[in-house]
């Protein structure tokens, strides 16, 4: 995370001050408006995410629109609006009215499109403002239980001796399972064929079947393969043990030191939302990750519940999208 530089903020708060030159003619009388402040909410509040449901941001957001909602007396309420690798959903909360009405609730692909997608029919720097990180998401290296490769030392070893010979499966071109092989293949010196599918479950699918050699998923999603004895795990992507998997260890523990990727789960708003609804946003989130249905529900997806609130999330964010830059050129991943 420290590939930032000085390079990634400048760039960050360059488009930031563009929009306060620009932007923020249109939002004046929304900022300026105490009585929005101090009534809301007064209308139902949506939780917008840009990807289907069943994913472990989807459970997460779910529970914060239950808590919050029930802690303030209104109704929230959650809705997956996917297309696009979360363009679709994106988009809508940047032409929504930033009344307080709509947050979203993303993945990685926040960033990524940026560099993945020519044309976004939006700017996601100077349309949105951080809320807060909820949770961070390692994934799991796996092959098949047919596999001979029984730790990832062995996997890594093969694919150095014989470059080009092994693949792996992903959900897609610059998908948070390509970017994770592609970290993999630039820290260790390997090479292996990238075989991009259009969902993640298809790519799982794939490995189960022993089509493609080995591959990278969120617990969540492999957890059901695991259990029934069809998937073998041989390491966590964090720099350390996952609380979940205390018995697999990490890359970075097992073959590849200083390997570490999460896919993050963040909330933001329109740019243009008063600071105050974005801070009481992101204090009622907090009190979700203090919670223990929060704790007990990170722990059963295998995620980390690493909450930042507004102040230090925005502070981590240029960081982040540097991050996630360097990664898409390492890969060489392209989008549309």
């Amino acid at each position: 995370m420290n590939a930032a530089g000085k390079h990634g903020r400048r760039a960050w708060l360059r488009a930031m001050g563009a929009w306060g030159a620009t932007g923020a003619l249109g939002a004046v009388g929304v900022a300026a408006s105490p009585a929005l402040a101090s009534n809301w909410p007064v209308a139902p509040v949506t939780f917008l995410q840009p990807y289907g449901p069943g994913t472990a941001l989807d459970a997460v957001t779910r529970l914060a629109a239950k808590q919050i909602g029930d802690q303030w007396g209104v109704s929230i309420v959650v809705e997956n609006r996917a297309g696009a690798n979360g363009v679709v959903g994106t988009e809508a909360v940047a032409r929504s009215k930033p009344d307080g009405s709509v947050f979203l609730f993303t993945g990685p692909g926040h960033f990524t499109n940026e560099f993945l997608i020519d044309k976004l029919p939006y700017d996601a720097a100077r349309d949105f403002k951080p809320v807060a990180r909820i949770a961070s998401v390692m994934l799991v290296l796996v092959v098949p239980t047919s596999s001979p490769f029984k730790t990832a030392q062995e996997l890594i070893a093969f694919a150095k001796a014989n470059p080009g010979k092994l693949s792996y499966s992903s959900g897609g071109a610059g998908s948070s399972q390509h970017l994770s092989a592609a970290l993999l293949e630039s820290r260790a010196g390997i090479k292996a064929l990238h075989v991009p599918y259009k969902v993640q479950t298809q790519a799982l699918t794939d490995i189960v079947g022993g089509q493609v050699d080995f591959g990278f998923a969120a617990l969540a999603t492999a957890r059901g393969q695991f259990q029934a004895g069809k998937l073998r795990l041989l390491a966590v992507t964090g720099p350390r043990r996952s609380q979940s998997l205390p018995d697999v260890p990490s890359l970075a523990e097992a073959a590849v030191p200083g390997y570490s990727f999460f896919s993050l789960n963040a909330a933001f708003a329109h740019t243009a939302m008063p600071d105050e609804l974005v801070r009481r946003m992101s204090d009622a989130l907090a009190g979700v990750s203090r919670s223990r249905e929060y704790a007990e529900l990170t722990r059963n997806l295998g995620i980390e519940g690493d909450f930042a609130d507004v102040q230090a999330f925005s502070a981590a964010v240029p960081a982040e999208r540097q991050f996630w830059a360097d990664l898409i050129r390492t890969s060489g991943a392209k989008g549309g």
